[in-house]
């Protein structure tokens, strides 16, 4: 069966052929997810993997830009949805390197268009942190504030080359001892070793007034696992540990009826709180808005992969308000809300909807037509319907989702 969802996935793609044998690690991978953890059910595992090859299509030939001759990027402003003359941020690129590593089998080209985005990023260096990426690159010139890094960027950066490592061994790119030395760039350049936490960029020095507090949407617990697994560094887990007691914390004060994380969560004399309005992006700071809405994925991706119980209760309030909130109806959705869940404006995007999915998937047999109900609707989302960020999000939401992700080492 699974060579026969092989063969479908190639001709969706309209592939001559696949590239068989290349690949340790082919999509559809079929991951074994944790004990109590679901998958939608409403239609076949080949269905689900259809959806996603489809989505995956369309996503590259809107997304995937050359740079040079050997160079790839992910077109962040299609949709002119960034300032002027921005191409790319680091965080996209990141996205770009797990979709094209995680599609690999179904996608003949994914290792060349891995190694192109690879290449993209050494060629964009964060300026003070080689082994990091610029988190904005623009058409023409840049000024000191786009050489600087963005967390989020570097950690999936980093997994994306553990995981190319684990698909195609290491050749002529080292895959490893590339993926190695951006996780020591990470250790020395974003993260807080005292406290044990992650810190937003290479930018923010004890100095600064944002030290000590994070973007929740950068705790990946199952990438700071694989990081200790690759690299034997204990400190990887102690940020993991540290992260889930401050998220809990924060949540349990601050958001106890609807588990929603803030944007951000700010440090004063090591008390935790929601970051206030203007913190560092603008009114919306300390809610749960694009930022924080990629929380339940992160978080859930834990719960999938290692099964790991502090995911499964951080998440369980938000599991509960949110299809309470909204009647079992995934079309009301908001794309912001307060931590009283409070709406903040009437919008949709496919990257709260696909974060969600990923969350309901923990959520015990109950959420089955909750989760049927949230793929029926990421998946009848046209393209046309979102932006860079929804699109993304949704495709590796839709990977996850599908059964498709799967952790290196493993």
């Amino acid at each position: 069966m699974k060579h026969g969802v092989l063969l479908i996935v190639c001709g969706l793609l309209g592939f001559a052929l696949c590239a068989a044998g290349a690949e340790r690690r082919p999509f559809p991978q079929h991951t074994r997810y944790a004990a109590g953890t679901l998958k939608p059910n409403a239609v076949s595992q080949a269905q689900l993997d259809q959806s996603v090859v489809e989505f995956y299509r369309l996503w590259k030939a809107k997304y995937l830009r050359t740079a040079g001759p050997d160079q790839l990027y992910i077109f962040c402003n299609a949709e002119q949805s960034f300032p002027a003359r921005t191409v790319s941020v680091s965080e996209g690129h990141g996205y770009g390197m797990l979709a094209t590593v995680l599609m690999a089998g179904a996608d003949p080209k994914a290792q060349a268009d891995f190694d192109a985005l690879f290449r993209y990023f050494r060629a964009h260096p964060a300026l003070h942190h080689p082994g990091l990426m610029a988190w904005r690159q623009l058409s023409k010139g840049q000024s000191d504030e786009d050489h600087e890094s963005a967390t989020d960027g570097d950690l999936d950066i980093a997994l994306a080359l553990l995981m190319a490592d684990a698909q195609w061994g290491s050749g002529e790119i080292n895959y490893r001892a590339a993926a190695l030395k951006t996780i020591a760039a990470i250790r020395a350049a974003e993260c807080d070793l005292q406290r044990h936490t992650l810190t937003l960029g290479s930018w923010v020095d004890p100095e600064n007034r944002c030290w000590g507090g994070f973007r929740p949407s950068d705790f990946m617990p199952a990438h700071l696992k694989a990081f200790a697994a690759a690299s034997g560094d204990p400190v990887w887990t102690q940020i993991a540990d540290t992260t889930y007691r401050i998220l809990g914390e924060v949540t349990a004060a601050f958001s106890p009826a609807t588990g929603l994380a803030p944007d951000f969560v700010a440090c004063t004399a090591d008390a935790y709180r929601p970051a206030p309005s203007g913190y560092l992006e603008g009114p919306h700071d300390g809610a749960f808005f694009y930022n924080a809405c990629r929380v339940p994925w992160r978080v859930g991706t834990d719960a999938l992969l290692t099964g790991d119980r502090r995911s499964r209760s951080l998440l369980a309030p938000l599991n509960a308000w949110v299809e309470h909130a909204t009647g079992g109806d995934p079309g009301k959705i908001n794309a912001g809300y307060r931590l009283n869940g409070a709406p903040l404006r009437e919008d949709r995007s496919a990257a709260f909807n696909g974060s969600l999915t990923i969350a309901a998937m923990i959520g015990g047999p109950d959420r089955q037509p909750w989760l049927n109900a949230l793929w029926t609707d990421l998946t009848a989302r046209r393209l046309a319907d979102d932006d860079y960020f929804g699109n993304t999000i949704k495709l590796l939401t839709m990977i996850a989702a599908s059964g498709n992700w799967w952790q290196p080492g493993e």
